[in-house]
């Protein structure tokens, strides 16, 4: 039975037409994109400055790149406008991401370079074009095998955004049954996916190396992840017409949190020691997408919220440059403390978790959160900017907004902005 607290949370919501104008602010949306980026940084805090008796909770902040793509999907069908051309669309998701992935590829192939092992330098730099032209996530020798492993997952949005102005009018013009069930057999090829890998690579404590391409391209390929994405495009169709989820933001954020304790009772299972093994985005993605629609809802009934604040927003809006350059940041000082030339010699050689590694996260989150300031106010947004106003504009055949939503039309862009990982 759903409390008086949760429907005071979560009021019925009006149905929202493609072609009616933009699409109200959601900004607790922006928010959570910050706790999902630094859940990422401790995923890899788990793994170059380990802490004591941290690791099993801190490894599944990667599940955090499952939230960026189910938030994606949410975010850009949130923002759809009929009539929208599919040419302005890839201009405007160009000018998001390009510029800043340009950088988050090419400064750590300069600080690895000098010391990559010989015959390597050649296969870093063929690994950085493949970034930086987003097919990287379709090697699967590439995938993990660059001198930032979190590229990757530009290359998949970069095949959700082609696809998604092809699906985005289709879905829409779906009925709320439809899109009910839609969800329910996107969540169950996830777990196909993810119960066929472990029949054909079955888990181990300690995997060996044949047949990992396979097993690496079934789970970090665009196609291996595009049903997170297409989850997010059904709930953010579902709630446009007007569908209401029975829980509130406490409800589904207690969802969230007893999915993931019941992965960390299981911490020991074989299944889970592995990350290529680990279902945790099969887990999470249905609960993530439960906690995005209850935010969007409370957003749009006008409910305060500390997501919406100023610095929370703030962080949001920093949060791909975070993405984009913690790893970096990370290794860079852990490769100094410990004396390690390349990133697989800390997969190879495990640190061991240490007390005083605290200090050097923390420091390594300091780094980055101002230079991913610095970034975002100086280089990203007016990368962005430029760019929107010559290859990013909405097309004109769009039916002009009413006055109310043309209050509302910079927020607009700002919501649709805040879907590449970011993420």
């Amino acid at each position: 039975m759903t409390s008086s607290a949760q429907r005071r949370e979560s009021p019925p919501v009006a149905a929202l037409d493609p072609a009616a104008g933009p699409a109200p602010r959601l900004d607790s949306l922006t928010g959570l994109r910050w706790i999902a980026a630094f859940a990422v940084f401790l995923s890899h805090v788990s793994t170059l400055l380990p802490i004591p008796h941290t690791d099993a909770v801190f490894a599944m902040g990667s599940s955090g790149v499952t939230f960026f793509f189910v938030l994606s999907g949410f975010v850009l069908t949130w923002t759809y406008l009929a009539g929208d051309k599919a040419s302005r669309f890839y201009g405007r998701r160009f000018a998001r991401i390009w510029p800043l992935l340009a950088i988050g590829v090419l400064i750590p192939l300069l600080l690895q370079l000098p010391d990559a092992p010989d015959g390597q330098s050649g296969t870093l730099i063929k690994i950085a074009v493949s970034g930086v032209l987003l097919y990287q996530a379709w090697v699967p020798g590439w995938i993990l095998g660059g001198t930032s492993p979190v590229t990757w997952s530009l290359a998949c949005e970069a095949f959700f955004y082609a696809i998604f102005p092809f699906l985005a009018k289709y879905t829409l013009r779906r009925s709320l049954r439809w899109l009910g069930w839609a969800a329910v057999v996107l969540v169950l090829v996830g777990w196909g996916i993810k119960i066929w890998l472990w029949q054909a690579y079955p888990p181990t404590l300690r995997p060996s190396f044949t047949g990992m391409d396979g097993l690496i391209f079934g789970t970090y390929s665009p196609i291996a992840r595009v049903w997170e994405f297409l989850l997010g495009m059904v709930a953010a169709a579902a709630v446009r017409k007007g569908w209401r989820s029975p829980l509130g933001v406490r409800s589904a954020s207690a969802l969230l949190v007893a999915g993931l304790f019941v992965l960390w009772l299981l911490r020991d299972e074989t299944w889970r020691q592995y990350v290529l093994f680990d279902a945790l985005g099969q887990v999470t993605a249905p609960l993530y997408i439960l906690l995005v629609v209850a935010v969007a809802q409370r957003d749009i009934a006008g409910g305060t919220s500390w997501l919406r604040t100023r610095p929370m927003v703030a962080l949001g809006e920093w949060s791909y440059a975070f993405y984009l350059l913690h790893f970096t940041v990370l290794f860079e000082i852990s490769s100094s403390v410990f004396e390690r030339k390349s990133i697989m010699e800390f997969y190879m050689r495990p640190v061991v978790p240490d007390w005083s590694n605290a200090g050097w996260a923390l420091l390594a989150l300091v780094i980055t959160t101002a230079l991913c300031a610095l970034l975002h106010q100086f280089y990203e947004r007016p990368a962005e900017l430029w760019l929107r106003t010559r290859i990013g504009r909405r097309s004109p055949r769009i039916p002009p907004p009413s006055s109310q939503s043309t209050a509302t039309a910079p927020a607009t862009r700002r919501a649709e902005s805040s879907t590449a990982p970011k993420e």
